[in-house]
């Protein structure tokens, strides 16, 4: 398990056999700290070779205004393509409500959810799909 520290958050990271990589996020989510903490992650999780990121924000504090589109300048666009899964209580959800058309006008695809089992299929969807559309593109040139 790989922990990684940004200002007052952590997340630390677990990788499972179908290729996501599992991220629980502890502490203080801030403005200031949220996109670093999650460049990080994504860029470990790149690393390993993940298929998409599950990132679970049981253990930490969501301290910012809803996210918009300028909160995803921190993907870079190498990585754009790595699907990402927040798991968020009914609490938080209003902070991430607004995630997927945001992260999208960014070109990233991010959504989040209140069930495990919803979240992970998802990304595996997004992950098989990114899968067949290279195989296609590959072909073609």
């Amino acid at each position: 398990m790989e922990r990684i520290t940004c200002g007052g958050a952590s997340a630390a990271l677990g990788a499972a056999e179908d290729g996501i990589v599992r991220a629980s996020f502890h502490g203080v989510l801030s403005s200031r700290n949220a996109g670093a903490l999650s460049a990080l992650v994504l860029q470990a999780a790149a690393a390993r070779g993940g298929v998409g990121v599950l990132a679970e924000l049981d253990h930490a504090l969501a301290a910012m205004p809803p996210l918009g589109p300028a909160h995803y300048g921190y993907i870079p666009p190498g990585l754009r393509d790595v699907p990402g899964a927040l798991l968020v209580s009914a609490e938080q959800m209003p902070v991430f409500a607004s995630i997927g058309p945001a992260a999208a006008e960014r070109g990233a695809m991010r959504r989040a959810f209140l069930a495990r089992a919803e979240a992970e299929a998802w990304l595996r969807e997004q992950a098989h799909s990114l899968t067949a559309n290279r195989a296609w593109w590959s072909l073609r040139r």
